[in-house]
């Protein structure tokens, strides 16, 4: 889920819940640099929806860095690739969005976006200007709650990882190993105390035939 960016205004870092639009509000040093996790969620997500071949080879665009949104590098063509991605993003969450072009009026642009992005039922309590620059905390979230609402189109669900369990087996077996080499050990063990006492034993009948021995030949 997609929280609004109003909380890094204000020094508060709001992490992602279980379900779509939770928010769940943190207060720490970590607020500023929020957006970079924001903008590198994004990229994965836009990979999932296949916008390298869907979008950016037809368009002949470069694919955006993993903090492309979250810092100023070109205002322009930031701008243009906002703009360009949020449209294909709207489509691809089952809207009709006609693409927008190089030299249309960029406030128009900005309000049809934000009134679809509001159609979804999610937030957008900033001002229409915080998206202009193309960068920044707000661009980062309208893209990605966007993003959201084309993976949930398509049928697309997160899951809980899934461990092999292959490396469970393995750790059995290794147990199993220190176990046996444990037993041979005690059977190893057991093994010498029984030699050393059947030698003890075989000792003492020595001392006993010598003795008798002895006694023998001074009887005699």
């Amino acid at each position: 889920a997609v929280v609004t960016p109003s909380g890094l205004e204000d020094g508060v870092s709001r992490s992602r819940g279980e379900g779509a639009g939770e928010a769940v509000v943190e207060r720490g040093p970590g607020a500023a640099y929020h957006m970079f996790v924001v903008m590198e969620d994004l990229v994965e997500k836009l990979k999932l929806l296949r916008y390298e071949e869907d979008l950016l080879r037809k368009n002949n665009l470069k694919p955006p860095s993993r903090h492309y949104f979250a810092l100023p590098t070109n205002p322009g063509e930031q701008f243009y690739m906002f703009c360009t991605l949020a449209a294909w993003l709207i489509n691809k969450a089952g809207r009709p969005f006609e693409q927008p072009q190089e030299y249309d009026d960029p406030n128009a642009t900005i309000s049809n976006i934000l009134s679809e992005l509001r159609s979804f039922g999610r937030t957008a309590d900033f001002p229409p200007s915080k998206l202009k620059s193309g960068y920044g905390a707000h661009v980062c979230y309208v893209l990605d709650c966007l993003a959201e609402e084309a993976l949930k189109y398509i049928g697309f669900t997160w899951k809980r990882p899934t461990y092999p369990v292959e490396e469970l087996e393995e750790e059995t077996v290794a147990e199993d190993d220190a176990e046996l080499t444990l037993n041979k050990v005690d059977e190893e063990f057991v093994e010498e105390e029984t030699d050393n006492e059947e030698n003890f034993i075989d000792l003492s009948v020595l001392k006993a035939q010598t003795y008798r021995l002895y006694n023998t030949e001074d009887s005699e």
